[in-house]
């Protein structure tokens, strides 16, 4: 094997340990604070130890792990003001995504219609992790239409980041059925063009979804670091 191909090998390995965590993580599989090991994942993954350093390091990087000295690496668990933060941060670039990429998907709607309609199924149906996931796809179109890849990029690692607390508050408790409206509300403004109102929307959407996050107990949060 050449020395590109096996690079090639390299890269390809650390992109689907990070995706296998991330999607652990998303699903409740790994809890915030849950402490992971180089040696456990080799082993599940069938991959080099390498390969998942450098796996926990990106993901170190994007906030969605945390190294710590003499403590290894752990499953970032977010002080309620964190997670406060991140939310008041994403509506912002939701928002802006919306509003980028109005024209684009006005001009061909079916994407978001079709992800749409699976929406309105999965709340017909009370399927709610099929509601979660749907719910993620609606969310990052608009990121990924607004061909803005900083954007895009920040918007993912957010996500990342809340989702577990996000799954939790709305699956669990079924209130994820209720922000449906809100989706099909939006709908209703890209058809029409109105990227301002689109926008004005989304941002309301995402703060609700902050609001019942900070309703949670504080056993959801890490303690805040004593300053």
């Amino acid at each position: 094997m050449s020395q590109n191909t096996e690079h090639s090998a390299d890269t390809l390995a650390v992109s689907q340990i990070a995706d296998a965590i991330t999607n652990a993580i998303r699903e409740g599989r790994l809890a915030p604070g849950q402490r992971l090991t180089e040696i456990d994942f080799a082993q599940k993954l069938n991959v080099s130890r390498p390969s998942v350093r450098e796996a926990f390091r990106q993901l170190s990087s994007d906030g969605l792990l945390q190294s710590q000295p003499y403590r290894g690496v752990s499953v970032r668990h977010m002080t309620r003001r964190e997670v406060d933060d991140l939310f008041t941060v994403r509506a912002a670039l939701e928002g802006l995504a919306v509003r980028l990429s109005t024209p684009m998907i006005t001009a061909n709607i079916k994407p978001l219609e079709d992800i749409q309609a699976a929406l309105d199924k999965a709340e017909e149906t009370r399927d709610l992790n099929a509601m979660s996931r749907h719910n993620l796809a609606f969310h990052m179109l608009f990121a990924d239409v607004s061909e803005n890849g900083l954007l895009r990029e920040q918007l993912r690692r957010i996500s990342n980041n809340v989702y577990w607390l996000q799954f939790r508050v709305l699956v669990a408790d079924d209130k994820v059925l209720g922000t449906n409206a809100a989706h099909r509300a939006l709908v209703d403004a890209v058809r029409t063009g109105d990227a301002m109102l689109a926008e004005t929307i989304m941002v309301d959407h995402v703060d609700q979804s902050r609001q019942l996050v900070q309703a949670l107990s504080d056993d959801h949060f890490a303690a805040p670091v004593a300053r």
